[in-house]
C-alpha cells in the first residue's frame, strides 16, 4: 500500500517553510549602525612658553581707624580758648556741668588730666563736691592727687568749713593729714575759724599741741587775730610760745598794729626783733610814725638803734617824710651832720628830694662839710635832673672838673637820657670830646 503524498513530501515542505521563515527574518531585521570613519589622530599643538610670573601687587596699608569720639567736646573747646581768663571761665563752667551730671566721671576725668592751672581748678571743684558728701573719701583722694604747695590750698578751704560745721570732728580729722604744707594749711584754717568765735579757747588748744610744727602754726594764727585787738599781749605770747620765723612774723605784725595806735610804745619793742630786714622795716615804720608827730623825737630815737646801717636807712625815710612838709629844714639837718658814712648816705638821698630844683640843690651840695658827701649829692642831682631835662643835666655834669664825680655824674645823667631819647643820647656821645674809656663806661651803662 502506497503512502499518501503528504507523508511522502512533508520533509520538503518543512524545509521550504524554514527557508521562507529565514528569508522573512533577514528581510525584517533592524539595520546595523554604521561606524563613523575613524579620524586621524590630531597633530599636537606646539607648547607655548609660559610668561614670567607677574610681580605681586603692592600691599595697601590697612585703613586708618576712625578718630575716637571726644566724650567731652565742651571741655576740649574750652581748652582751645587762647584768652586765659575766658579759658578758665569756660572750662570751669563745662567741668561744673560734668560734675553736676556724674561726680565719679568727673573724678575719673581729673585723674587723667595733665598738671597745670586747669588741673588745679578741677581738682578743687571735685574735692569740694566729694567733701560735702563724704569727708573721709575727700581726704583720701586729696592725699592721692595733691602734689604741689598750690594744690595744698584745698586743705585751707576744707578745714575752714569743717571747723565751722563741726569743730570736734575737724580736730579729729587733722590726724589724717600728712605732715608738711598740707597739714600746716589745715591747722591754720581750723585755728583761724575757731579764733573768730572763741579766741581764748583756740589759743589754749594751740599752745597745748604736742607737735612743734603744729603748735607754731596754730599759735601764730591765733596771735594774728589777737594782734589786731591787743598787740602788746600778742608780742608777749609770741616771745614765750613761738620760735624762729613764726616768732619774727608775729612780732613784726603786732608792731605794725601797735605803731598805728602808739608809735612811742612800739619804738621800745623794735629791738625784740633780731637784726635783719624785719627789724629794719619795723624801725622805718616806727620812725616815720613818730616823725609825723615830732621830728626831733624821731631823730633822737634813730640814734638808739644798735646797727649803724639801720640808722642810715631809717634816717633817709624820716627825711622823706620831713621834706614833704619842710624840705629846707631837712636839708639843713643833713648839712649839719658830721662827716662820715652817715652824712654821705643822707646827702645822696637829700639831693634826690631836692632834685626838682637842681640849681638850688647844687648850691646846697656845695655847702656840705665833706667832698665825699658833696660828690654823692652831685651824682644824684645829675640823675634826678636828667629825668626831666637830660641834655641840661649832661651839660652841667660835663662842667665838673674832679674825678670820679664827673664820670659818675655823666654816667647817671646819660643813662636817663638814653631811656628818654636813645638816638639823641647816642648822637651826643659820638660827638662829645671825652676819653675813650669814659665813653666806653657810659655805653656799657646804656646796654
Amino acid at each position: 500500500m502506497s503512502e499518501p503524498p503528504f507523508k511522502r513530501y512533508w520533509p520538503l515542505v518543512a524545509l521550504a517553510l524554514l527557508a521562507i521563515t529565514i528569508s522573512l527574518w533577514w528581510l525584517t531585521r533592524p539595520a546595523a549602525p554604521q561606524r563613523a570613519p575613524q579620524a586621524p589622530p590630531p597633530t599636537p599643538a606646539p607648547v607655548a612658553k609660559a610668561p614670567p610670573p607677574a610681580p605681586p601687587a603692592p600691599v595697601s596699608p590697612p585703613p586708618a581707624p576712625p578718630p575716637p569720639v571726644d566724650p567731652y567736646p565742651e571741655l576740649t573747646a574750652a581748652l582751645a580758648q587762647t584768652d586765659p581768663r575766658l579759658r578758665a571761665q569756660q572750662f570751669g563752667m563745662a567741668f561744673q556741668a560734668l560734675l553736676n551730671r556724674d561726680l565719679e566721671e568727673a573724678l575719673a576725668f581729673v585723674r587723667q588730666m595733665p598738671r597745670g592751672a586747669e588741673f588745679t581748678q578741677c581738682l578743687f571743684m571735685v574735692l569740694d563736691a566729694l567733701g560735702r558728701r563724704d569727708v573721709d573719701r575727700s581726704l583720701q583722694v586729696a592725699g592721692e592727687l595733691i602734689k604741689s604747695r598750690e594744690e595744698g590750698g584745698f586743705y585751707s578751704v576744707l578745714f575752714d568749713r569743717l571747723a565751722r560745721e563741726n569743730l570736734p570732728k575737724a580736730i579729729e580729722r587733722l590726724a589724717a593729714i600728712p605732715a608738711g604744707d598740707a597739714r600746716e594749711n589745715a591747722v591754720r584754717a581750723l585755728t583761724s575759724s575757731w579764733a573768730r568765735t572763741d579766741a581764748v579757747a583756740a589759743m589754749a588748744w594751740a599752745q597745748k599741741l604736742p607737735d612743734t610744727s603744729d603748735r607754731n602754726a596754730a599759735v601764730e594764727t591765733a596771735l594774728s587775730d589777737l594782734a589786731t585787738r591787743d598787740p602788746k599781749q600778742a608780742i608777749q605770747i609770741a616771745k614765750s610760745s613761738l620760735t624762729g620765723a613764726a616768732q619774727e612774723r608775729t612780732i613784726y605784725n603786732a608792731l605794725h598794729q601797735l605803731t598805728t595806735s602808739d608809735p612811742v610804745a612800739a619804738s621800745g619793742l623794735v629791738t625784740m626783733l633780731p637784726p635783719g630786714d624785719m627789724q629794719t622795716y619795723a624801725a622805718v615804720n616806727v620812725a616815720r610814725a613818730i616823725a609825723m608827730r615830732n621830728v626831733d623825737e624821731a631823730l633822737a630815737w634813730i640814734k638808739t638803734l644798735p646797727i649803724e646801717l639801720t640808722q642810715w636807712i631809717v634816717l633817709n625815710n624820716v627825711l622823706t617824710t620831713w621834706a614833704q612838709r619842710d624840705p629846707m629844714a631837712a636839708a639843713r639837718h643833713v648839712a649839719a651832720m658830721p662827716p662820715g658814712g652817715g652824712l654821705d648816705f643822707a646827702a645822696g638821698h637829700m639831693a634826690t628830694l631836692l632834685g626838682s630844683t637842681p640849681r638850688e640843690a647844687i648850691l646846697w651840695a656845695e655847702s656840705l662839710p665833706s667832698l665825699t658827701a658833696r660828690d654823692a649829692a652831685y651824682v644824684m642831682i645829675a640823675s634826678t635832673w636828667a629825668q626831666r631835662q637830660p641834655a641840661e643835666a649832661v651839660k652841667w655834669a660835663m662842667s665838673l672838673t674832679d674825678e670820679p664825680v664827673r664820670t659818675n655824674s655823666l654816667g647817671g645823667a646819660y643813662t636817663y637820657w638814653a631811656m628818654i631819647d636813645a638816638p639823641g643820647a647816642r648822637a651826643w656821645l659820638d660827638k662829645v670830646d671825652l676819653p675813650a674809656d669814659t665813653k666806653a663806661k657810659m655805653q656799657y651803662r646804656d646796654r
